[in-house]
């Protein structure tokens, strides 16, 4: 229930966001992490995204406590104690002039890894496939 009304929160405080007006956010649950938890970690990944006109964030979701030991790793590097990991669906417009990217394409199941300590601020530490 905690999840779901952060979900519902962290989706009105986005409708006025600019190309994050139309981002499906995914229903999660979780073990491993709170609702605020994973809902901290959505705002770090959307205010990627807030205020880009060349990109458009269509999709988010949390990867689930499955796959989180697969990223373990990222956190030990980082020097960390927790890592968190989203899927993002997005398109790069005809008019981006981002070098690494296709324009007028959609990307789909773009991860990114977040981590962060003692319960601190979320830190992206990597993004791509």
């Amino acid at each position: 229930l905690i999840s779901i009304m952060l979900l519902c929160t962290l989706t009105l405080a986005l409708s006025s966001c600019g190309t994050l007006n139309f981002v499906d956010i995914e229903e999660f649950s979780s073990e491993i992490y709170t609702g605020r938890d994973i809902a901290d970690a959505m705002e770090v990944v959307l205010e990627e995204f807030q205020g880009k006109k060349d990109k458009i964030l269509l999709n988010l979701s949390y990867i689930g406590d499955s796959e989180i030991s697969d990223y373990k790793d990222w956190a030990d590097r980082n020097g960390a104690d927790e890592v968190i990991v989203f899927l993002t669906d997005y398109y790069v417009s005809f008019f981006s002039d981002t070098p690494t990217q296709n324009t007028a394409s959609e990307y789909e199941n773009w991860k990114f890894i977040l981590v962060r300590s003692s319960g601190g601020e979320w830190e992206i530490v990597d993004q791509g496939y």
